[in-house]
């Protein structure tokens, strides 16, 4: 499958095709046309944006630009006139929200002045950020008892991810080197292709590792690594099928996933490296280096993203130390918001200011 945008990986485009086919056949459900046209899915879809997530309706706009877009490579000798005229009105609709009388007084949300109708809760908003020691050792104890071919897969991933908090995916073709009482991870930037990310690959460097830290780590890297990458997706879909019973027995609501335990180091990084700054420009290098070791191209990804800081999680579990030259690839956005701030402030406590 090709693209015309060189930098998306093959994983994001088959999961944009898969979206794409879910959302094509839902249209032409609502609108009992088997025939569907693009430019009729394309309204449809626009109509549904006041019904969404924001955040969902971008990667269900983006999942339909990219498979037009590939039909429209496709059948490039004689493209339909659907096609083009389907990607201009989804480039026309960026920005825009679209109000369609007719649905809202369908569900009754406009009538009367009520305004927009509620919207559904987001699917991430059902899963957990946090993760509490006692929680985490819940969900160990609870995977030893399962009856489950990769029960110990997962808990080897589990203790592992909460030490270092890589994406799942980014365990494969990790790099792990033993230097002095160093333990150094070289790992591949899984949001490298489109800009997220400061660079290919990022440094996290543990100091003195208790035996069982570094043997969770080294052993992990290990069984993934020796692994194809297309048997290690299928064994990370396996894991998360674990988790999933796992939590369903021990959690009512905001359940944690695979994805948790890289929100929980976060917050580790968070409490130790801007917990403990003590002026602004600390501060400042402290969002520097947790987005390096984070993966993230810009200082406040974690910040807005991730999981709030926490003493509560992780107590006793190590504290990497980042690169400094990855650091300084790091661009300041909170540095700068901050630096604006404060010369606002600077200006409106100024001579004949109030």
């Amino acid at each position: 499958m090709s693209s015309a945008d060189p930098t998306r990986r093959e994983e994001t485009e088959i999961a944009y095709a898969k979206r794409f086919r879910q959302l094509w056949l839902r249209a032409q459900k609502e609108l009992q046309s088997p025939k569907l046209k693009a430019v009729a899915f394309v309204e449809w879809l626009l109509v549904q944006q006041d019904q969404l997530r924001p955040r969902s309706f971008r990667q269900y706009r983006a999942a339909t630009t990219f498979a037009l877009e590939f039909q429209l490579q496709r059948l490039s000798d004689r493209p339909p006139p659907s096609l083009p005229e389907a990607l201009k009105l989804l480039k026309e609709s960026r920005g825009k929200t679209v109000a369609v009388a007719a649905v809202a007084h369908a569900d009754g949300s406009a009538a009367g002045g009520r305004g927009k109708p509620k919207l559904p809760l987001r699917t991430s908003a059902a899963k957990a950020r946090a993760l509490t020691d006692e929680a985490s050792e819940s969900i160990l104890a609870k995977a030893q008892g399962l009856r489950s071919r990769y029960a110990s897969d997962f808990s080897a991933f589990f203790k592992a991810n909460l030490l270092c908090g890589l994406r799942p995916i980014e365990w494969h073709e990790t790099e792990i080197r033993i230097e002095g009482r160093a333990l150094v991870m070289i790992v591949p930037n899984a949001k490298r292709g489109n800009g997220r990310a400061h660079g290919p690959k990022r440094t996290l460097v543990f100091g003195n590792l208790s035996q069982d830290h570094r043997d969770n780590i080294v052993n992990w890297a290990n069984r993934v690594n020796a692994l194809p990458r297309k048997v290690y997706q299928s064994l990370l879909k396996r894991i998360e099928e674990v988790m999933r019973a796992i939590t369903r027995l021990l959690f009512r609501k905001n359940r944690p996933t695979p994805y948790t335990t890289r929100h929980v180091f976060s917050g580790r990084l968070k409490a130790f490296y801007l917990g403990n700054a003590r002026t602004e420009e600390e501060y400042d290098l402290g969002c520097a280096i947790i987005a390096a070791l984070m993966g993230h191209a810009t200082d406040d990804t974690a910040d807005f993203h991730y999981g709030k800081k926490s003493e509560k999680a992780g107590k006793g579990l190590p504290i990497p130390r980042a690169d400094p030259a990855e650091v300084a690839r790091i661009r300041p956005r909170l540095a700068h918001s901050r630096g604006k701030l404060r010369a606002l402030e600077a200006r409106r406590s100024g001579p004949g200011l109030r």
